[in-house]
């Protein structure tokens, strides 16, 4: 019996023998399948089991790319066993397509912080997924996710995808080079270069990995922040204090690893010209996730907030959504211009006590559990439009 998708079956392989000469065409395949199925996200990606770094990932999705990224980047701060669907999929004895219905209870996704803060807010909550290729030395996998609502994929759906699978596995093998790894498609680099803020890879003795598009042109628009060889340079007076950090982290991480938390959720305040402030949200990318994306070595990732002093922000949007008070609002706007919480304090006139209640509350009405997230989602507001 003809199922309604079969109608579809030789647009789709056309699609994917167009890959064949432009590797740019899968965009086009994997746009037609999202449709075609209702999915909330389609996925290639490739694990070079040479190094055990995921060497290359590529989706389709609803939404802008750089949301993608910057949720993929949060997924690396999850340890690996906090997704149950990786040893299973990854099971030798597994044939056939995995789908996650049987070892993701609804129940464990509820309590679950990796699917509350990363997987849900994409709509991606089930996933059907097989591999490509999967030898000795690489594993490329093809993933269709979908979301609560539409439910798991059927077996009608499988059975088409099945037919599409061997055109697919034909065309990926005939590109396999562009799944192995190389200092050029490290996923990490891909990602914060999809970012629309500046961002700069540090390695723990402050040398200079990689740098996006953004912070290369935010260079060019100012003299406070300069990249000099592989070396960051930073204004005079906080070149010592952040040469400093980076010598702690380093020294922490060769000989006391249980310290480096500290350094995860880490926020540097740089005043610069024209009454702005430069924050450096720092993240210390040294779990085995987190080196299996950006490569086996440990690196600091630097993204740089520009801010105005008077920094604007949706203050209506804070109201209505968090029922932040007035006062609490005004601690917002002053964290979010780049200053401490003794700063913010002083510029008030009340006590360090009164401001960690105040904070305090911020960050239970806001559901935010560090200042990098409530950074992160005054950005965000402050990007709204009213």
């Amino acid at each position: 019996m003809m199922s309604n998708l079969d109608q579809f079956y030789d647009e789709l392989k056309d699609l994917i023998y167009q890959i064949t000469f432009d590797p740019n065409c899968w965009d086009v395949f994997a746009q037609k399948l999202f449709e075609l199925l209702n999915a909330s996200y389609v996925h290639i990606h490739a694990i070079d089991f040479s190094l055990n770094v995921l060497s290359y990932s590529r989706g389709y999705g609803a939404l802008p790319k750089e949301v993608y990224a910057i949720y993929e980047l949060d997924y690396l701060h999850f340890p690996i066993e906090a997704d149950p669907r990786w040893g299973k999929f990854l099971d030798k004895e597994r044939v056939g397509w995995y789908q996650c219905l049987g070892d993701v209870s609804q129940e464990f996704v509820e309590k679950s912080d990796l699917y509350q803060k990363v997987l849900l807010p994409l709509n991606v909550r089930y996933v059907a997924t097989h591999e490509l290729i999967w030898d000795d030395h690489i594993c490329v996998y093809w993933s269709i996710n979908t979301s609560q609502n539409r439910g798991p994929l059927n077996q009608i759906e499988l059975d088409f995808l099945n037919r599409l699978l061997p055109h697919l596995t034909k065309v990926v093998k005939a590109q396999r080079y562009l799944y192995e790894i190389s200092s050029n498609t490290l996923i990490g680099y891909n990602l914060i270069d999809k970012l629309n803020k500046p961002v700069v890879l540090l390695s723990l003795s402050g040398e200079v990995v990689h740098y996006n598009e953004h912070m290369k042109y935010y260079l060019t628009q100012q003299n406070n922040i300069k990249i000099h060889g592989k070396k960051l340079f930073i204004p005079v007076q906080e070149q010592k204090r952040f040469s400093e950090m980076l010598y702690q982290i380093e020294d922490a991480f060769r000989y006391s690893k249980g310290d480096l938390t500290q350094y995860k959720n880490k926020t540097f305040n740089i005043p610069v010209e024209n009454e702005q402030n430069l924050i450096f949200e720092l993240e210390l990318l040294v779990t085995e996730k987190e080196m299996a994306y950006f490569g086996v070595r440990p690196l600091i990732m630097l993204i740089c907030h520009i801010y105005s002093n008077q920094a604007l922000y949706n203050a209506n949007f804070l109201k209505q959504k968090y029922k932040l008070a007035k006062r609490e609002i005004e601690v917002c706007a002053l964290f979010l211009g780049g200053n401490n919480i003794e700063q913010i304090g002083k510029l008030m006139g009340i006590t360090l006590s009164s401001m960690r209640t105040y904070m305090k509350n911020i960050f239970n009405k806001t559901e935010c559990k560090s200042q990098v997230e409530l950074i992160r989602l005054l950005m965000m507001i402050n990007n709204r439009e009213e």
